[in-house]
């Protein structure tokens, strides 16, 4: 009886350690952990390149992401993307430290260029949308021509033109710069103003020089925006900004334990 009950628990055992086994070897049953990107560019770091913005301000739409790679590599390099992102195509996505710091996309739209393997860092640039009501371009203000030109304080600083932005629209008949806060909707510039107007880079304003228009319309502080009404569009690829002038680096944390983490779906 001894004997049979000593065979019987052997057998158990090696199920057991069998059972184990497969369990162990089956990387569907490792969990796999995931952090959200919106949690490493925070509102105070962008607030501080922002106009020395108050840090209780969330201004993260004003800016334009890539991600970039151990080797230097981006979304940049990519036929199949070109670009960075706008705040609402970075923010939901996900870096994978298990999966050699791979982004794991939560848009199945995005092309798979911004699944970028190794990810070293973020690189933000100062942008300003360009609405039409039937399309939309995000322009880096990096990518346009500088001028030079004297501020609201006589002081000379860079700057780019208003019309330069709306290089993707042949005419219009008029349009509102609108602020971060949404200050400007229903406020309606002329082309003459455009043509005559700046965009100051370091004070964060408007400046129309010589324009002839309302006192509450000549400073716009950190503008969102441009919406544009009775546009004609024509093809147009504006400039991404030149890495090397980001407005902000972020480098990857060297360690995740302080952050957020999200158990990741990997699918049957």
């Amino acid at each position: 009886m001894k004997r049979i009950t000593s065979i019987l628990l052997i057998l158990v055992l090696a199920l057991l350690v069998f059972a184990c086994s497969e369990k162990d070897d089956d990387p569907t049953d490792v969990k796999v952990w995931g952090y959200q990107l919106d949690q490493f560019i925070t509102k105070a770091a962008v607030a501080a390149i922002t106009d020395g913005a108050a840090d209780t301000l969330d201004l993260r739409d004003l800016y334009a992401y890539e991600i970039v790679a151990e080797d230097g590599w981006s979304p940049r390099q990519s036929v199949n993307a070109g670009y960075d992102l706008a705040w609402e195509n970075f923010s939901p996505h996900y870096i994978v430290p298990s999966d050699g710091n791979r982004i794991w996309l939560t848009d199945p739209k995005l092309p798979s260029a911004f699944k970028v393997r190794d990810t070293a860092e973020f690189r933000l640039y100062r942008k300003i949308r360009i609405d039409t009501g039937r399309a939309i371009k995000d322009v880096e203000l990096g990518g346009l021509t500088i001028h030079q030109i004297p501020n609201w304080d006589g002081i000379t600083e860079d700057a780019v033109k208003l019309s330069e932005l709306l290089a993707c629209v042949a005419s219009y008949d008029s349009l509102s710069v609108v602020c971060f806060d949404g200050y400007g909707e229903g406020k309606y510039y002329q082309t003459e103003a455009i043509n005559d107007g700046y965009y100051l880079l370091n004070t964060e304003r408007t400046i129309f020089p010589t324009a002839s228009i309302p006192n509450n319309m000549k400073k716009m502080k950190k503008v969102a925006y441009l919406r544009i009404f009775g546009a004609t569009l024509n093809e147009h690829s504006y400039v991404n900004a030149d890495r090397a002038k980001a407005d902000l680096v972020v480098t990857r944390p060297a360690s995740f334990e302080s952050y957020i983490r999200t158990e990741m779906q990997t699918g049957e």
